[in-house]
């Protein structure tokens, strides 16, 4: 296998202007981590000369190793091998780019429920006011920069754009600052003259994504016309912070972040109003699962699925999300299982304890066997199939009163289905969305069986 310095190569995560970032694991204790390797693209060597790609790289690391803060990535090294300059930083295997289904900016993307939008919002904020405190602007604020911990918290990465405030770079005037359709309209003009608002203005149009699956683009509606959740609180609060005029933005993230505090408050408030009234009309016991088909036994056995064949096989739509829900008919069994009577199967309430990868999820699964668990030896990983009976649509009105029966915490789970020989399928629960990961990428499994 390839390696850089002494790290081994196991994937390529993601590539851009400036380098690559590759997946690598450390010698001896196979520890997994992040490597970004300069490796500029072929148009950003050619306008910018070599010495000046070095220090712009070498002024990333520095400011990434400055920042110590829960909500920016961590560097763990700085190494130049044979000429290549190279640093490490933690891997996460998920990033709010993959939640959201954002493969291309400008494409239509899966929406995220306002809890979480909130959720993830917050805590970039928080991370911005690090960065801000010690005069550092990002520039490039967008859901493909910001990633998911495993406890499914966020850590702002990919400082190549950033730069301490009145701080003046040399490049090309040919050369674009931040991503088109997040970075704030002075930034395009004069990148080196922008302040904290520039940051402010990219987390709103990033906030505004979340929540309505489309950019804000000119003359686009109100958030509250795209999700009827929303009021006309919400749009003004997304108005002031991706107004045009920089001066009338929030502006610091401190303050955006009060802002947003008090909307959360007055979410839960609605959340409670709505459950505390009467229920004249319940939600209908299926589900919303209409053309679901005839329940009935689903697929157990293990399949290799390749990505181009993922929505035909699994019947998803192009947000990789189910074309039709099946019906609500779970119910809990003692303290440890939940079954579903219309397939049949029989689930595990809570799975792991904490993320694994996908063979130790397998482990898992063999040691729930061997203990014969709530009195039964033939529990197994699920597929994808199977996972998707536990899918339902998007949470409107009532629907947010309801407590799930499983595990809250375990969001994303393995499949046992693989795609290629280094990666399997897995799925959001929370979200609905079926996805793929390297085998080493790290979700939560939850056994089934069939059969009460």
């Amino acid at each position: 296998m390839k390696k850089i310095g002494r790290y081994t190569i196991t994937g390529l995560l993601g590539k851009g202007g400036m380098g690559k970032v590759f997946k690598v694991t450390y010698p001896v204790t196979g520890k997994v981590a992040a490597l970004k390797l300069l490796d500029p693209s072929p148009l950003l060597a050619e306008l910018t000369a070599p010495k000046d790609l070095k220090e712009q790289f070498t002024r990333e690391a520095v400011i990434m190793a400055s920042i110590r803060h829960p909500h920016v990535v961590d560097i763990l090294d700085f190494c130049q091998t044979d000429g290549q300059l190279y640093y490490l930083m933690d891997f996460f295997c998920t990033r709010l780019g993959t939640l959201m289904g954002e493969w291309g900016e400008a494409e239509q993307t899966r929406v995220i429920p306002i809890d979480k939008a909130i959720h993830y919002a917050a805590q970039t904020l928080k991370g911005l006011q690090c960065l801000h405190f010690f005069h550092i602007i990002h520039k490039d604020i967008k859901p493909a920069n910001i990633l998911i911990t495993d406890e499914d918290t966020v850590k702002i990465c990919d400082f190549g754009l950033s730069s301490r405030r009145g701080e003046r770079q040399d490049r090309h005037a040919g050369i674009r600052v931040g991503s088109p359709f997040y970075a704030a309209p002075e930034q395009e003009k004069n990148p080196d003259q922008v302040d904290v608002t520039a940051d402010i203005y990219s987390t709103g149009v990033m906030l505004y994504k979340m929540l309505t699956g489309q950019l804000p683009e000119k003359d686009a509606p109100a958030v509250s016309r795209l999700n009827p959740d929303l009021g006309d609180n919400w749009d003004r609060f997304l108005a002031c912070a991706m107004h045009a005029d920089p001066a009338k933005r929030f502006q610091s993230a401190n303050a955006m972040a009060r802002h947003l505090e008090n909307l959360a408050r007055a979410w839960e408030e609605k959340k409670e109003a709505i459950c505390a009234m009467p229920a004249f009309f319940e939600t209908n016991p299926d589900g919303g699962g209409t053309n679901w088909g005839k329940p009935g036994p689903v697929r157990s056995t293990p399949a290799k699925v390749p990505l181009k064949q993922a929505q035909d096989c699994f019947k998803l739509n192009r947000f990789m999300q189910p074309v039709h829900y099946p019906p609500d008919v779970l119910k809990r069994i003692g303290n440890h299982l939940v079954q579903d009577s219309s397939t049949g199967l029989t689930w595990q309430q809570s799975g792991t304890a904490f993320p694994v990868t996908w063979h130790q999820a397998k482990d898992f699964v063999d040691r729930l066997n061997a203990q014969a668990f709530c009195g039964y030896s033939d529990w197994r990983l699920p597929t994808i199939h199977e996972l998707l009976t536990l899918a339902r649509p998007a949470k409107k009105d009532r629907d947010h009163c309801i407590s799930s029966l499983f595990d809250v915490e375990q969001k994303r789970l393995w499949s046992v289905d693989k795609s290629t020989f280094v990666s399997a399928w897995y799925m959001d629960l929370e979200m609905g969305f079926v996805e793929r990961s390297d085998l080493t990428g790290f979700y939560h499994a939850k056994a089934v069986r069939s059969g009460s």
